[in-house]
């Protein structure tokens, strides 16, 4: 078996964070990479995240492994301020895959969930010395801050077409809380027919636990229910606490885990 490294950027990846496997017949029979990014508002226990994506025949898994994990504790040495998460993304089904991580030492603490729950019937009150509002988004750089802000906490960022798809939806709804020109809170729906997809929303850290989640969707749903909206459907991460705090009060349901995302700390 032989490990080699693209000579140029492979996909938008940097060659050192792309390896290939090749067979003694220098048949190439896997590859695996690396991306890092920061979260540390979801995740500021271990800001710094290394998203491990991974495809081999079996013969070439565990070396594939051992590499990619190495250049995962290279990556983190270079910061050793903070504390990192190496995880990677699996179907629910791949039970194959789900047993190799698990007896690499990844701990299966974490999947991505699809939920749904009424529309919420509480009242929207809005926080103290909080103006409510629709988000402005009138212009590519409103637009774009709009973007910014929302996927500062998300782990896979929206970008302007996809909104522009939401927008052009029945039921598209964009809101937010706001102490003077700084953001605090905001929440973006769209959908159509009796039912829409809360797509993102945020609120600041140090706004937390004060009833802003819940007083924007009580808002949303004050503009939805007049259309005959009766139901949410939201992705959530179960490792975070905050969001299934929420599917938790929202009385929502859990339709099914759409994947598993094993990860170890390092």
């Amino acid at each position: 078996m032989h490990l080699t490294h693209p000579i140029a950027p492979y996909q938008g990846i940097a060659p050192e964070d792309c390896i290939f496997v090749t067979n003694d017949q220098m048949i190439e029979i896997g590859m695996g990479s690396l991306t890092q990014f920061w979260q540390q508002e979801m995740y500021p226990e271990a800001p710094l995240h290394l998203y491990m994506q991974l495809e081999s025949q079996p013969a070439g898994r565990n070396l594939l492994l051992g590499a990619l994990l190495a250049r995962a504790e290279q990556i983190r040495a270079l910061q050793p301020q903070v504390k990192a998460r190496l995880y990677t993304q699996v179907a629910p089904e791949n039970w194959e895959m789900v047993n190799f991580y698990n007896k690499a030492g990844f701990k299966a603490d974490d999947s991505e969930d699809l939920y749904h729950f009424p529309l919420p019937i509480w009242p929207a009150h809005p926080p103290v010395a909080c103006n409510y509002a629709s988000v402005a988004l009138r212009t590519p750089d409103e637009v774009q801050g709009f973007l910014n802000r929302m996927n500062a906490y998300r782990i896979t960022p929206l970008d302007a077409d996809f909104l522009g798809q939401c927008m052009q939806m029945e039921h598209f709804t964009c809101i937010g809380y706001y102490r003077g020109a700084h953001a605090v809170c905001e929440a973006l729906l769209t959908g159509q027919g009796s039912a829409v997809t809360l797509v993102s929303m945020y609120v600041r850290a140090d706004y937390r636990r004060q009833g802003f989640a819940k007083s924007i969707l009580g808002a949303a749903a004050d503009i939805l229910r007049p259309r005959g909206v009766t139901q949410v459907s939201a992705r959530i991460f179960s490792r975070h606490a905050p969001q299934v705090g929420l599917m938790r009060a929202a009385g929502a349901a859990k339709v099914r885990t759409i994947s598993l995302l094993p990860g170890i700390y390092l």
